[in-house]
């Protein structure tokens, strides 16, 4: 896992940045496999032609930063601490 999720809790943020060809890989296999996770979705305002992928399910986020290629994972504390 990413070092950026030393620290995670449960109930924080994780957010994923993806191109978009691998957010869109990600849905279809959200969709399909019927996963019971939350996922927000929407276009990155810092880097052109990326998508952010919001959740707060740390086994579906570790599996997408396990299976995907992604630019960068952060996440956000519940009391919006950022790190």
């Amino acid at each position: 896992m990413s070092k950026n999720l030393d620290d995670y809790r449960q109930g924080d943020t994780i957010y994923i940045l993806l191109k978009k060809s691998q957010a869109e890989s990600v849905m279809d296999e959200w969709l399909e496999g019927n996963w019971q996770s939350d996922m927000t979705v929407h276009r990155s305002q810092k880097t052109k032609g990326c998508v952010v992928l919001e959740t707060t399910d740390l086994m579906f986020a570790a599996r997408i930063i396990q299976w995907k290629p992604y630019e960068k994972v952060t996440y956000k504390r519940t009391n919006n601490e950022k790190r």
